[in-house]
């Protein structure tokens, strides 16, 4: 355990900037040029994610419903469960969206999503 933590402090100590090592594409542009502050990379990021999550949910819908349509009751109950546990997350992802909204109107900020 101890020999973990000065791994982790010598790790530390080097102080490598992420900005400078990492680059984007073909070009070699260095990502703390592209990207100046860590809000604008979420503001790339975070709707991506929410195109990703919103094509994960369709596809549950879809599997839950080729489950339903067999004559296992197991089946049916893997379906429900698939059911239940995509609309629990299109919920989620709803209810972010519009904290998010809510957020802008009262704040007056740009956030891109």
């Amino acid at each position: 355990m101890l020999a973990l933590f000065s791994l982790v402090k010598q790790a530390y100590a080097a102080e490598v900037d992420l900005g400078e090592k990492f680059t984007l594409g073909v070009g070699g542009a260095q990502v703390k040029d592209t990207y100046s502050k860590p809000a604008d990379l979420i503001n790339v990021i975070v709707p991506n994610l929410m195109v990703v999550g919103g094509i994960i949910i369709f596809f549950m819908f879809i599997m839950a419903a080729f489950k339903f349509m067999g004559d296992s009751s197991k089946g049916k109950e893997e379906a429900a469960g698939i059911m239940k546990t995509a609309l629990i997350g299109f919920v989620l992802m709803f209810a972010a969206f519009w904290i998010v909204q809510i957020v802008k109107v009262i704040t007056g900020t740009d956030i891109n999503l």
